[in-house]
């Protein structure tokens, strides 16, 4: 069995749905918590000199939330049984990516942070909802097109379940809980993930933070 070390500061940010998997999964995970005073010394251990930065084994090191979310979905069974299944999660996991990276979503983080002082609210409606309005519909549409069970593939939660459940969910927690009432769907999809035995517990005892 490997052993598996996660890099990140204390909030959700691109770390937490990785956190979720392997709450999912059963499997443990050290998870370490970066500040602003043990970041730097690190720094320069990091492959692209930032993290989430996940650590097998001891030393192997793998960057990028969604490259981190593909392998440990390979690595713990919560992948696709065959390459076609995983051409189609790959393709929503680069939806949900582009809506992470979005300008308005992706400078989010620094608004919730304090660290750009523009007012909240205004910034959620004016930058963070265009964005919604732009990929939710795409999303929306995968999770019909795969029935009404708020999965993207048959009856098998995967990795990309709660990659997305955790991108859309945070709309919810820290923006306009009204924000995702036209994506029904989408809805019931962060319901069934984050009721998931082993998310479930972790969402109840984790920390609060700001993002």
């Amino acid at each position: 069995m490997h052993t598996y070390k996660l890099y990140y500061f204390v909030n959700r940010g691109r770390a937490e749905a990785i956190r979720q998997v392997f709450h999912l999964s059963g499997t443990p995970f050290t998870n370490e918590i970066l500040t602003a005073e043990t970041w730097p010394p690190l720094k320069d251990e990091m492959p692209l000199y930032q993290v989430p930065v996940l650590e097998v084994d001891g030393h192997h090191k793998i960057g990028q939330s969604v490259a981190i979310l593909r392998y440990l979905g390979n690595e713990l069974g919560l992948s696709g049984k065959n390459h076609l299944e995983n051409g189609r999660l790959d393709m929503i996991a680069e939806v949900i990516q582009e809506f992470n990276n979005d300008p308005g979503v992706g400078h989010w983080a620094y608004v919730l942070m304090g660290v750009d002082h523009q007012d909240k609210e205004d910034y959620f409606r004016l930058k963070v909802r265009p964005g919604i309005g732009k990929y939710a519909p795409l999303i929306e549409k995968m999770l019909m097109e795969n029935g009404n069970n708020g999965l993207f593939l048959g009856d098998k939660e995967t990795w990309v379940d709660v990659f997305a459940a955790e991108s859309f969910g945070r709309l919810l927690d820290y923006g306009e809980e009204s924000s995702l009432d036209a994506y029904p769907h989408i809805k019931a999809m962060i319901t069934r993930v984050h009721n998931l035995s082993g998310i479930r517990e972790h969402i109840h005892n984790r920390e609060h933070t700001v993002c």
